[in-house]
C-alpha cells in the first residue's frame, strides 16, 4: 500500500511538472534577396547600356554636401539635348561604381555635374584619373569647384588647382559680365569678348595653379562680390577679369579638362552664351589634337 501511494504521488507531480519543449534542429536558411536598392547590391547595368554607341558621355552627380538639384536637373537635360541633337550615348547615373577602368572603356568624355563630397573611393578616383590622362574628356560643373570633393581626391585638388571661398549672398543670384581671356581658344569661340549671365557667383583664393589656361574671367564691378550673410563678406578677387578666374582648362597628361563655375540654377541652361560654352567645351575635350592645351 505504501508503494502504490509513493506510486500514485510521482505520477501526480510528473503530470502537473511543465512540459519542456524541445528546440526544433536548426535548418538552413534561405538566402535573403537583395534589394536593388541596397548599396551594397551587386553592380549590374541596364540592357541599353551594352547597345550605347561606344564614345558615349557619361554624366555623374552624386553629392554627400551641398546639392544643387534644380542646376544639376538643367544640366542633364541640356546633355540630354544635344546627345539626341548628335546622336551620341548618353548615361546618367550617380552610382559611383560605374568608374571602372573596364566600364569607362564605353565613353569619351566624363561630365561631374555638381558633384559634391565623399562620393568616390580611392579606386574610383584612380579610374577617373587614369581615364582623363589616357586621353579621356573631363567636363567639370559649378559645385565641382567648391573644393569638398577636392578635399578627398588628391588629383582632382590639384587639376582644380585654387580653393573655393564662398559665393555672394542677399542677393545669392547676380546678372554679371564674364569676360574672355583665352582669345581664339576653341571652347570661347563665338562668345566675344565678354558676355552678360546670372549666376551663383563662386570666389577663390587666388589663381588658378598648374599649367592652365584660363578661359574667362569675371568683371567684379558688374555685380555685389560681398556675402554679408555669412562666412567671408567680402569676397573680391582683384580689379581685372584675369585676377577672377571663372572658366578654365588643363591637359592632363592625353586628356582634356574645362571646369566652368557656371550653372547653379537650372535657368542658367536657358543662357545661349553659357550653352554656347558648353557646346564648345564637349567638342574641345573630344578633339584628338592638342589645340588649346597649355
Amino acid at each position: 500500500m505504501k508503494h502504490l501511494t509513493l506510486l500514485l504521488s510521482a505520477a501526480l507531480i510528473c503530470a502537473c511538472a511543465p512540459t519542456v519543449e524541445t528546440a526544433p534542429s536548426p535548418s538552413t536558411p534561405e538566402t535573403p534577396a537583395v534589394a536593388t536598392s541596397d548599396a551594397k547590391a551587386a553592380f549590374k547595368l541596364p540592357r541599353s547600356f551594352d547597345y550605347m554607341p561606344d564614345g558615349a558621355t557619361l554624366i555623374f552627380s552624386a553629392t554627400t554636401d551641398w546639392r544643387h538639384d534644380s542646376g544639376i536637373a538643367g544640366a542633364q537635360a541640356f546633355w540630354a539635348r544635344e546627345a539626341d541633337m548628335n546622336g551620341s550615348g548618353l548615361y546618367i547615373t550617380e552610382d559611383a561604381r560605374i568608374f571602372s577602368a573596364e566600364r569607362l572603356e564605353k565613353f569619351d568624355v566624363i561630365v561631374m555635374n555638381s558633384a559634391t563630397g565623399d562620393v568616390l573611393t580611392k579606386g574610383q578616383q584612380d579610374a577617373i584619373q587614369n581615364f582623363v590622362e589616357n586621353g579621356g574628356g573631363l567636363i567639370a560643373q559649378h559645385a565641382m569647384g567648391d573644393s569638398s570633393l577636392a578635399g578627398f581626391w588628391p588629383w582632382w585638388e590639384e587639376q582644380l588647382g585654387t580653393e573655393f571661398i564662398s559665393h555672394p549672398a542677399d542677393p545669392q543670384f547676380q546678372t554679371a559680365d564674364v569676360v574672355t581671356l583665352a582669345v581664339g581658344h576653341p571652347v570661347m569661340a563665338g562668345l566675344g569678348a565678354k558676355f552678360s549671365h546670372n549666376d551663383e557667383w563662386y570666389s577663390f583664393t587666388g589663381p588658378v595653379a598648374g599649367e592652365v589656361v584660363v578661359l574667362a574671367g569675371l568683371d567684379e564691378s558688374t555685380y555685389s562680390p560681398f556675402n554679408k550673410v555669412y562666412g567671408v563678406e567680402d569676397l573680391r578677387m582683384g580689379p581685372e577679369p584675369s585676377d577672377h578666374p571663372i572658366v578654365w582648362a588643363k591637359c592632363p597628361g592625353e586628356g582634356k579638362i574645362v571646369y566652368s563655375a557656371l550653372g547653379h540654377k537650372a535657368d542658367s541652361y536657358d543662357s545661349e552664351p553659357h550653352t554656347t560654352l558648353l557646346k564648345n567645351a564637349m567638342a574641345w575635350v573630344r578633339d584628338e589634337s592638342d589645340q588649346g592645351c597649355p
